[in-house]
């Protein structure tokens, strides 16, 4: 069988909380179907993870999630941070360390983190609009680790209909979020097939 693999990590946002399949699934169906290929989707996430919550998680589960050999992984966490006041200087601690255990899992820089969605109206508590600032100061530190790092760092379009409750996506929203990322991930292969053709080689 002709097979990719694809590994998110994540909270509720990425596990489809409020969603029948979740952003991943969708996004291995569009990848699919784009590159005529099969693609095996893990979906490494849960509700209520905080950034550090995740990195323990992906520790417990190193060698497992290593056995998949995913040649792509995506990272979107954060929201769970602001709700429990984690401070930027160790969500940027426990960031860097999920960035760093993905790299050993995937074996490149096959890597791309979405930045945390801002709250919509409809939101409810303990989220708060008001959390939007935060928002702002983590999602300038991912693009920032993502600069340093040369991953790539993307932000996905949404508005209201897209989300449940201001926070979770619903079937829609995953379903849009899916289609990006799938676009993002074609394009970045598109990338990689001409730069081999030029004969330039991509670093690990």
């Amino acid at each position: 069988m002709n097979w990719e693999t694809i590994m998110c990590f994540g909270d509720s946002i990425t596990i489809g909380s409020r969603s029948m399949l979740a952003y991943p699934e969708y996004c291995g169906h569009f990848l699919s179907t784009e590159t005529k290929k099969k693609w095996n989707v893990v979906n490494h996430a849960k509700a209520g993870f905080t950034t550090i919550d995740l990195v323990r998680s992906i520790n417990n589960n190193f060698f497992n999630l290593k056995s998949f050999k995913p040649e792509i992984a995506t990272i979107m966490i954060g929201t769970n941070d602001l709700k429990s006041n984690t401070s930027i200087s160790d969500f940027q601690i426990a960031y860097t360390q999920v960035i760093i255990k993905a790299r050993l899992i995937v074996g490149s820089s096959n890597i791309i983190l979405i930045k945390i969605p801002k709250l919509l109206e409809g939101v409810m508590l303990p989220y708060k609009i008001e959390m939007n600032e935060r928002i702002e100061e983590f999602n300038h530190l991912i693009q920032d680790i993502g600069n340093k790092e040369s991953l790539i760092v993307e932000k996905m379009n949404s508005n209201c209909s897209d989300f449940y409750d201001g926070v979770h996506l619903n079937d829609i929203g995953s379903k849009n979020w899916g289609k990006q990322l799938a676009d993002v991930i074609t394009n970045m292969r598109y990338s990689k097939e001409l730069n081999n053709a030029k004969g330039i080689v991509a670093t690990k």
